[in-house]
C-alpha cells in the first residue's frame, strides 16, 4: 500500500509540475515606455579666438506620447577645449522650455562632465535640443556664443 501511494503522489507531483510548466508562456519583459526614437546630438562651440572652445554630446530619446530623456547608456557630457577660464555649460530644451545648465566644465584636461540625468517633465514633446555655451549667458541671451543640434519626434 506504502509503494502504491508514494508512486501515485510522484505521478501527480510530476504531472502537477509539467502542466505548470506548460500552462504559463514565458513573456518578455515590456518596456516602461516604447522609443519613439533615440539620436546622439553633438554641438561645438568656437571661443572669442574662433577656436573650439566646448563641445556638448548627449544621446536624446523621445517616446510615443511625446516624454524625453537623456538615454543614460551612453556617455553625455560637456567638455571645455580652451584653458582660458571661460567655462563650456550645457543645456537642454524641450517643446516646453530650457532646463539647466546641466553641467558645466571648466578644464581644458578633465575629458568632459557627465549630463546625469535628465527626464523631461512634460508630455507631447515634438522636439528636443541640446545646447553648449561659453561663460555666464543662457541660449538666447543677447551676446551668448552658443551652439546646439536638435532632434525631432
Amino acid at each position: 500500500m506504502m509503494r502504491i501511494r508514494t508512486a501515485c503522489t510522484g505521478v501527480v507531483l510530476g504531472t502537477a509540475l509539467a502542466l505548470a510548466t506548460f500552462a504559463v508562456p514565458a513573456q518578455a519583459a515590456a518596456p516602461a515606455r516604447a522609443a519613439a526614437g533615440c539620436e546622439t546630438l553633438r554641438a561645438t562651440v568656437a571661443n572669442s579666438q574662433g577656436l573650439s572652445g566646448g563641445t556638448v554630446q548627449a544621446t536624446v530619446c523621445i517616446y510615443s506620447g511625446g516624454s524625453a530623456d537623456l538615454n543614460t547608456s551612453y556617455y553625455n557630457y560637456v567638455q571645455d577645449h580652451q584653458a582660458d577660464g571661460v567655462a563650456a555649460r550645457a543645456y537642454i530644451r524641450d517643446s516646453w522650455g530650457l532646463y539647466g545648465p546641466l553641467a558645466v566644465d571648466d578644464t581644458s584636461t578633465s575629458g568632459g562632465q557627465d549630463l546625469g540625468y535628465w527626464d523631461s517633465t512634460t508630455t507631447g514633446n515634438t522636439s528636443v535640443r541640446v545646447y553648449v555655451c561659453l561663460g555666464t549667458k543662457y541660449p538666447g541671451d543677447s551676446g551668448a556664443r552658443c551652439a546646439s543640434d536638435v532632434m525631432y519626434a
